[in-house]
């Protein structure tokens, strides 16, 4: 009896721990799926925000990449302009720098025949020169021409006949010495301008159309040479003659 008195009591005991051990291991089972759920749902919300974050920057992209691309079309639209008015100025460029060899070349044939006249042609800075300083030596106060002169502006004038669109300006200048009192003009402005309307009117009356002509005096502000000695003042009592009023106006728009 006493026996199995014994034995339930041990069998009881039994029993008791196996419930405890089992209860435990539930309740931490119980508590690390709680953790597991808690983590699983932070990382579902975090995957959620990161698609969205996702979703947000493919649309900016494809918003940005739309711009960038309308720019872009833009600037090649612009660069294929530009391209287009570098070629028309290039030309335009190539065809002026033939009309000027081709102007040089043919008022270097008419003075070459005066080359004791002085005239002869320069070309500065772009600008295309007949100067006239060597034979034209003015003396002070005046504005006569020497026969040479003459003929050679002859010449000049039936080029311009010859050639309607050319445009020229005549430019006078002057030492820096004051006229004397009494004198024709005023001062060396009005010298220099009466110099240019000399040789205007003369190629006029050798049959240069007047709108092929511009007058222009510089009076005492342009020298070549230095005013501080005879030769120099007479140096810079000069005309010259130019394309009108540039080398890229030489000729008249067609």
């Amino acid at each position: 009896m006493r026996l199995i008195v014994k034995l339930l009591i041990f069998t009881l005991a039994i029993g008791s721990l196996q419930s405890c051990v089992s209860k435990k291991k539930y309740d931490e089972l119980a508590a690390a799926k709680e953790a597991t759920d808690q983590a699983l749902a932070e990382t579902q919300s975090q995957l959620k925000t990161l698609q969205e974050e996702k979703a947000a920057l493919e649309e900016e992209f494809e918003s940005t990449k739309a711009e960038l691309n309308g720019k872009i079309a833009d600037m090649e639209g612009k660069m294929s302009s530009m391209e287009s008015q570098m070629s028309q100025v290039q030309e335009k460029l190539n065809m002026t720098e033939k009309e000027l060899a081709a102007l040089k070349e043919e008022i270097n044939g008419i003075f070459n025949a005066y080359a004791d006249s002085g005239l002869k042609l320069e070309e500065r800075d772009g600008n295309l020169y007949v100067v006239t300083d060597e034979a034209v030596q003015y003396r002070s106060g005046s504005t006569a021409l020497g026969a040479d002169e003459r003929a050679a502006l002859e010449e000049l004038a039936m080029t311009l006949k010859d050639n309607p669109e050319l445009q020229l300006m005549v430019v006078g200048h002057t030492d820096d010495q004051g006229l004397i009192e009494g004198a024709a003009y005023r001062d060396n402005w009005d010298l220099s301008v009466a110099r240019a309307s000399r040789v205007v009117r003369y190629l006029i009356s050798k049959g240069a159309n007047p709108s092929q002509l511009t007058i222009a005096g510089r009076g005492e502000e342009m020298p070549v040479g230095d005013n501080e000695t005879a030769e120099g003042r007479q140096e810079n009592r000069r005309t010259v003659i130019q394309p009108n009023p540039s080398l890229g106006g030489m000729m008249k728009d067609n």
